[in-house]
Order: structure tokens, then C-alpha cells, then sequence
């Protein structure tokens, strides 16, 4: 059995929830970005550390899905 370091979903979601991003885990990847948006608006001192969190997971040489990178690249712009 090969193991294999992933974010996914779910993982992507327990990090923000981590950062006290008011994420659900019914939530779509769609939903999440909005609610992500819409959160450093309204938190605009957190985006640093929001931008700190997406940089580890890129340095830990962790595979990412596509779904999730979508988020990341939507916000790290």
C-alpha cells in the first residue's frame, strides 16, 4: 500500500477552521473561497497569516487538488 501526503477537502478546510475562518465542512470549495473572501474583508489583518498557511502547504511538498490550488491562486492574488 503506498501512502500519499494529500490536501484535500477536508484538510484544506480544518486548516482554515484552524485560522478561525468560519468554514463548514458541508461547504463546496465554490462556497469556501466566498466565505473566505468575504472574511478577509471583513479581517483584513489576517491575510498574512492566511498567506503564510498557503505558502507551508506549498513548501511541504505536499500534493495539492486542484480544487483547493483553485482557492489558494484565487486568493494569493
Amino acid at each position: 500500500m503506498m501512502i500519499v501526503d494529500l490536501i484535500d477537502e477536508v484538510d484544506f478546510k480544518e486548516r482554515l477552521k484552524a485560522l478561525e475562518v468560519p468554514v463548514h465542512e458541508s461547504q463546496s470549495m465554490a462556497e469556501v473561497k466566498q466565505v473566505l473572501l468575504k472574511w478577509l474583508v471583513e479581517f483584513p489583518e489576517q491575510r498574512p497569516n492566511i498567506l503564510v498557511l498557503f505558502k507551508e502547504m506549498q513548501e511541504e511538498k505536499i500534493t495539492v487538488l486542484p480544487e483547493v490550488l483553485e482557492v489558494i491562486s484565487s486568493i494569493e492574488q
